[in-house]
């Protein structure tokens, strides 16, 4: 009897606390999340053909693999264009344009070139990060990339000043967390998380610059947080540039 009474006083106070997780948040803190998630949204909105250069630095296991210089441009949500200077000559080119990625590297052997779906295109190969295209374009652009969700929290920050913009997934947990200053209008940083609940990155906007009245960043920064960083210096930013498709087309090397 003593164990019956104990298992259902246990049953009742599950229940209790599922009830409580399950309850819905308040309306007002749900409106307010959903119109910071819509400030960001239109951020840089008009913002659509820009290009830039700098130097990237990629660490892998704390020790510098490479400083490079960077040439970008993009277009629209999807469409970009990168070549890595090394040795002052155009050693990797990487291309997309909304469909197809293309990857062309030169190296001491033939040239490797690939054509895959835009969808499945990753930077994990060059940066050992596992970042796809869409989200580079996004956050050179100065936008935070944001994932399907089902429920959004905004919380202060944890011993901080700011808050975090949390996104749920129903059947996955949180997916993405992004964190915002005092004013919750600018993103500091964003952190995508896998269905395990494990980091997948974490990009930070170490430096932001105006150029046209876009905010835009001066110095990005992504890592995995284990053994994978990377670093983008700006050197210089424009806006409104005039863009032709063939821009984000490699053809194959004869």
């Amino acid at each position: 009897m003593v164990l019956l009474v104990f298992f259902a006083g246990c049953s009742s106070l599950s229940t209790g606390l599922s009830r409580v997780k399950q309850q819905p948040p308040d309306p007002a803190a749900k409106a307010e999340a959903q119109a910071v998630l819509a400030s960001l949204g239109s951020h840089n909105a008009g913002l659509n053909n820009f290009k830039g250069k700098g130097k990237i630095k990629v660490w892998q296991k704390g020790r510098l693999k490479f400083r490079e210089k960077v040439y970008w441009v993009g277009s629209e949500t999807s469409k970009i264009s990168i070549v890595i200077v090394i040795g002052g000559y155009p050693a990797v080119k990487m291309a997309s344009d909304g469909k197809w990625f293309y990857y062309y590297e030169v190296g001491e052997g033939d040239p490797i070139y690939k054509k895959i779906a835009a969808s499945d295109a990753s930077l994990k190969r060059i940066i050992s990060i596992p970042i796809q295209t869409d989200d580079v374009l996004s956050l050179i652009a100065g936008r935070v990339p944001i994932r399907d969700y089902h429920r959004a929290i905004l919380e202060p920050q944890d011993g901080k000043p700011g808050y975090v913009l949390v996104l749920e997934k129903r059947w996955w947990g949180v997916t993405e967390k992004i964190y915002l200053d005092q004013t919750k209008t600018r993103a500091q940083q964003v952190e995508f998380y896998s269905r395990s609940g494990s980091l997948i990155y974490r990009a930070r906007f170490d430096q932001m610059q105006t150029i046209n009245g876009y905010r835009v960043p001066a110095r990005l920064s992504l890592t995995n947080g284990t053994d994978a960083d990377f670093e983008l210096e700006v050197n210089a930013y424009w806006t409104d540039v005039a863009v032709t498709p063939s821009m984000f087309v490699l053809q194959p090397p004869e």
